[in-house]
């Protein structure tokens, strides 16, 4: 497909879906939608080899299907994240108590262990993939991304290689943004938008390389839970921690005060 041609399916494609075209700045007045976009990197079993950033990034498949369970008793609806940027762009409600599940990364115990569960529950998340390291060890194939894809899971982009976006050279930094879009697209068939800093690091080098590579939003991993319309490119993310109790999970839910202070991030 030309490059021409394909710019105007995209553009077409955004004004269908959110409301707007490519180059359309975000609303004069904000929207802003309170919704807890959840990380999460791993969910499996701790090994004995397991270092401390391993098993920081680590949620125990018992402690996840239980979260998952608070979720649905509690009436949350999972949102895709594409799904909240579109309500954000277009000011479209959203089903009520809204929660966004993400996992960075990619890795191969997500669609062993995560994948599966959100099928029981009939929920959705949002897999942020580094297409340079699928098929590796420990890292999930194009088949099983694609399978995800298949059944309703919303897949974006994390860069090609994970680096820290912050340090590397101007070259490199598009490379690393618009390769990984570019790379998802050609394999998923569907224009990917959303984008998620490689360890929550940016600047305003970075903001303008993924704004200039045609990303309509990106997810930081600073803490907060409203999500604005005029700061797209910065949006915040909750942290689940591997010991949570459902009592503390519940309070990143809401923001609450006496949860948050109790376990901290």
């Amino acid at each position: 497909m030309g490059g021409s041609l394909r710019r105007l399916l995209v553009a077409g494609w955004l004004l269908i879906c959110f409301g707007t075209s490519s180059t359309e700045a975000a609303p004069t007045s904000p929207h802003q939608i309170f919704a807890p976009v959840l990380v999460f990197h791993h969910v499996k079993a701790f090994l004995p080899g397991d270092n401390a950033i391993e098993r920081g990034l680590t949620v125990p498949p018992e402690q996840f299907d239980a979260e998952l369970r608070y979720l649905r008793a509690h009436r949350y609806h999972t949102v895709s994240a594409y799904a909240l940027v579109r309500a954000l762009l277009s000011g479209r409600r959203l089903p009520s108590r809204p929660v966004v599940v993400t996992f960075d990364d990619g890795y191969s115990d997500v669609y062993a262990n995560v994948f599966p569960a959100l099928r029981r529950y009939h929920l959705v998340a949002t897999f942020f993939i580094v297409p340079g390291f699928l098929g590796r060890p420990r890292y999930l194939s194009w088949r099983q991304v694609l399978t995800m894809s298949r059944h309703g899971m919303d897949i974006e982009a994390h860069t090609m290689t994970h680096p820290d976006l912050t340090v590397v050279s101007p070259g490199q930094r598009v490379s690393e943004v618009a390769g990984s879009r570019t790379a998802l697209e050609r394999r998923l068939h569907r224009p990917v938008l959303i984008f998620a800093y490689p360890y929550g690091a940016y600047n305003q080098a970075v903001l303008e390389t993924v704004k200039r590579s045609g990303f309509r939003a990106a997810f930081t991993t600073r803490q907060g839970w409203l999500e604005r319309s005029d700061s797209l490119l910065t949006l915040p993310r909750v942290y689940v921690d591997n010991d949570d109790s459902i009592q503390i999970f519940a309070g990143r839910l809401t923001a609450d005060p006496a949860a948050l202070a109790a376990d901290p991030l």
